[in-house]
This record gives C-alpha cells, structure tokens and sequence, in this order.
C-alpha cells in the first residue's frame, strides 16, 4: 500500500492519486492542506523537500513499516518497473 503525503493544489500529487487509480494501485491520501507545520515535519522527516511525498507499507506481524519511495516520477517509474 502507498501513502501520497500532499496538497489538493498540487498537480504532481493529483497526478500521484490519478496514477493509483488508474493502475489499480491502493493508496491513502493524507491532505496536509491546514497544517504547514505538519507539511514541514513530514518534508523533514523524510527528507524531501517537494510534494507529493509518496511512500509504501508493509504490514507484517511485527506491524507497520513504512519506506520512502520518492515523488510522482518515483512511484510511476516504481510502479511501470512491477509491471514488467
């Protein structure tokens, strides 16, 4: 599963939802649109400096582990490169 970390006036993070759906990809979008601090502290903590934000989940029975896979160009070039 993947999470795109965005803001609704973001065309790179519709283009990230519309490419999931498209694709049949299941995602969550998480609307950092009210919260500027929390868009800094989600940009710091992975270290990206641009939205969207896209990561992945893996749930296993020790939990959730969540790994940065980039921005738009990552998760499609991620995505095209399963399909092969």
């Amino acid at each position: 599963m993947y999470t795109i970390y965005g803001v609704t006036d973001c065309p790179w993070c519709l283009r990230a939802q519309a490419w999931c759906m498209e694709n049949e990809v299941e995602y969550v979008w998480v609307s950092m649109d009210w919260s500027p601090a929390y868009r800094e502290y989600i940009k710091n903590s992975w270290g990206w400096k641009t939205y969207p934000i896209v990561t992945e989940t893996f749930f296993d029975q020790d939990g959730p582990e969540e790994f940065l896979v980039g921005g738009f160009d990552d998760l499609r070039a991620k995505l095209l490169s399963t399909e092969e």
